[in-house]
């Protein structure tokens, strides 16, 4: 292990030194993706090149030593995704193989790489939002390789390709090489994982946080029983194994809870509920966005009952501004319902509206505890998707 960790330091000490030497380069270039028009050596109608279209023999010189890294840490990473060639053979080629199976295991042409350093000025997402390693697994595939194969073998007439445009997106690429294999995990509460510093300790480039797919999923009862799957973050956020556990218990609990509760309903034995309830189970196959929440349905049967449709119009507005139901709702939400929008022809649709809130609010109140440990004492952590991220129960 302690070899594997020097190895690993050591990558990533050689791509601080790489970074270090593009950070100095921009104290000489202002590198931008702005369209810069000067007074002299321009046509006001026909602009300069941007600043990414620089080149020159030392920005040939750190693309080259860019690759040579690309090139080198890709095999290692081969090897530990289990390629099928051994080390040593000289037939490996660091795109068609090496990067070829990092993508297979890691899906890395879509993840999202970004320029946050204050010392660049790019301001078109193509130039800040890179996806380095998009077409990486075929030969030349990218304009990095293109420019470095280039230069390496024909420095002099190939120069003008070696431009800060490719060396940025070659040291991404590097840079999300090194993320695989560092292979850091971090653990955070659920509340405070968006401060978590994605940059890994580079000056130049960040990851996007991933997104909450697997903590949501979780929250809303959801059990995962495949691999999770990242999408333009290398990382993949979940629940910690333990907390997953106690989530799903307590999701048990809310249900044994409900269907307790329910069955205590004296509701449950009038043939009118029971057929209000084989209606609305109906409505869900046919009517889009319709969902049979027993509760509600429950909730919506009482209030119809104390505000029965044969009532005068007056008499059943009078019957639910006054209603326990109503001024709940009211003070609980800290809704300001105007009476006056209440008529005629939506009374029936507003009693039907707060007997479904009356109900969310019950079954809001039974998955507080859950909420309260998927949210506030939940820890999760951020795994590398190396396509073996799971759910353990």
């Amino acid at each position: 292990m302690e070899f594997l960790m020097n190895k690993q330091e050591m990558f990533w000490q050689t791509y601080l030194n790489l970074e270090n030497d593009l950070i100095e380069l921009s104290k000489n270039i202002y590198i931008t993706d702005e369209i810069l028009i000067h007074s002299t050596g321009c046509d006001v109608h026909q602009p300069c090149n941007t600043q990414l279209n620089v080149f020159s023999p030392h920005i040939a010189d750190l693309l080259i030593r860019t690759c040579i890294e690309i090139e080198a840490i890709s095999k290692e990473l081969y090897f530990e995704l289990g390629g099928e060639k051994t080390r040593g053979d000289a037939s490996i080629r660091f795109d068609e193989d090496c990067l070829k199976q990092i993508d297979i295991i890691c899906k890395s042409h879509k993840k999202i790489v970004l320029v946050v350093t204050p010392l660049f000025n790019l301001t078109k997402e193509e130039h800040y939002a890179l996806k380095p390693l998009k077409e990486a697994h075929k030969r030349q595939g990218t304009a990095w390789e293109k420019a470095y194969q280039a230069v390496k073998h024909d420095r002099y007439f190939s120069l003008n390709k070696a431009t800060i445009k490719v060396l940025i997106d070659a040291m991404a690429a590097l840079f999300l090489l090194n993320i695989y294999n560092r292979n850091i995990n971090i653990s955070s509460k659920f509340h405070e994982y968006s401060k978590l510093d994605m940059s890994f300790g580079s000056k130049i480039f960040s990851l996007k946080l991933p997104d909450l797919t697997y903590i949501m999923g979780v929250v809303n009862g959801i059990k995962y029983n495949e691999p999770l799957q990242s999408s333009d973050s290398p990382y993949i956020l979940k629940y910690t194994d333990d907390i997953y556990k106690e989530i799903n218990k307590a999701e048990e609990q809310i249900i044994n809870d409900k269907a307790n509760y329910l069955m205590q309903q004296p509701e449950f034995n009038d043939p009118a509920f029971l057929e209000q309830i084989k209606e609305s189970k109906e409505r869900e196959k046919t009517v889009t966005g319709h969902r049979m929440i027993p509760i509600c349905e429950l909730f919506k049967f009482r209030l119809n009952k104390k505000i029965p449709a044969n009532l005068t119009f007056e008499t059943r507005k009078q019957l639910l501004l006054s209603s326990s139901e109503w001024n709940e709702f009211i003070s609980r939400n800290k809704y300001n319902k105007n009476p006056n929008e209440i008529t005629e022809d939506n009374i029936q649709a507003e009693i039907d509206h707060l007997a479904f809130m009356i109900g969310m609010n019950f079954e809001h109140d039974l998955s507080k505890p859950k909420w309260y440990k998927a949210f506030n004492e939940g820890y999760c952590e951020l795994v590398l998707d190396k396509g073996d991220v799971r759910y353990k129960l």
